[in-house]
């Protein structure tokens, strides 16, 4: 394959990310109102650990020995992703899908950011300025959410306050979660075998929960949908999203990730009970729009800065 055909194969699979990913949130947001959520959790991520302890035990077997090594990063990879999924499925119960992923990923660069800025390490002043617009219209898309978009779900402007502050926070896990398994990536370490390790502590939170609760309805219907999420809304959307890293570059994976948010509006709009509104399309176009004009400037500067570097040795 040519290089050419590598990056817009990696473009293709990272699209195919987004699609799953979107219509996911769009449907878990419709289906999750009569389930139990810790139910739903609990069982998806049983299920992709199986699949990717196969993969791995298969493909990769030698990698668990580098992994055991660094168990204290493998503990903290298993809490923060704890709070990234479950905060994620929590957040698009009780808000809509469009406003639950804009917040869960759009503020992921504000949080990133603000930790770069803590550990005294240099942002330019266009990304700071860039990210400081995403933070201000975030802020203003949850206000308009709560005030006026509150009769399109079943849930009061308190549930959904709750669900602002859920997506919030995991915007700020999903941000010490790249920062942890950027360390296992410089490692080598083998992607299925380090997502097979990752969700046991997910997964015993959510049946440690779901036994001290009653009343909980299991049945063939939620059984095939919960397969359905665990195959396909994770495993197969990480998958691609896996292909498109390694195919493409990171700019044009970062680009079209920055278009998540509006994926997820525009295929909210096939649900009837979703009334479009003008006034949160602008703003989720504002955040997207600045994501990606963060990200370009930020890959122009990495590759300014390496050129440089390429001079200054030819020079020596």
């Amino acid at each position: 394959m040519t290089e050419q055909g590598k990056y817009l194969a990696g473009v293709f699979f990272t699209i195919l990310y987004i699609l799953i990913a979107s219509t996911q949130s769009v449907m878990l947001n419709i289906w999750l109102h009569g389930v139990n959520v810790f139910l739903v959790v609990g069982m998806s991520f049983m299920v992709v650990t199986m699949v990717f302890a196969t993969v791995g035990f298969v493909r990769q077997r030698s990698a668990y020995s580098m992994l055991f090594t660094q168990w204290r990063l493998l503990v903290a990879l298993n809490i923060v992703s704890m709070f990234n999924w479950l905060f994620y499925f929590l957040a698009v119960k009780y808000l809509e899908p469009s406003v639950a992923v804009t917040l869960t990923q759009g503020l992921g660069p504000v949080s990133m950011t603000i930790y770069l800025l803590s550990k005294g390490q240099p942002v330019s002043l266009v990304t700071r300025s860039c990210h400081m617009v995403i933070f201000i219209t975030a802020i203003a898309m949850c206000v308009y959410t709560v005030t006026f978009r509150n009769v399109y779900t079943p849930y009061t402007r308190e549930e959904m306050i709750v669900g602002i502050i859920i997506a919030t926070l995991c915007s700020i896990s999903i941000t010490a979660t790249v920062v942890i398994s950027k360390r296992f990536a410089v490692g080598k370490i083998p992607a299925s075998a380090l997502l097979s390790l990752r969700f046991p502590l997910l997964i015993a939170v959510c049946l440690g929960i779901l036994y001290f609760q009653h009343g909980v309805v299991v049945n063939s219907s939620i059984l095939f949908a919960i397969l359905l999420i665990a195959l396909i809304g994770v495993s197969a959307s990480i998958y691609f999203l896996q292909k498109g890293i390694e195919l493409a570059t990171p700019l044009a994976v970062s680009t079209v990730l920055a278009l998540s948010p509006l994926a997820v509006f525009i295929i909210q709009m096939f649900n009837s009970q979703t009334s479009f509104s003008l006034t949160l399309f602008m703003l989720i176009m504002i955040i997207v729009s600045v994501s990606i004009i963060s990200i370009i400037y930020d890959a122009r500067q990495l590759g300014r800065r390496a050129r440089e570097g390429e001079i200054s040795l030819s020079k020596q």
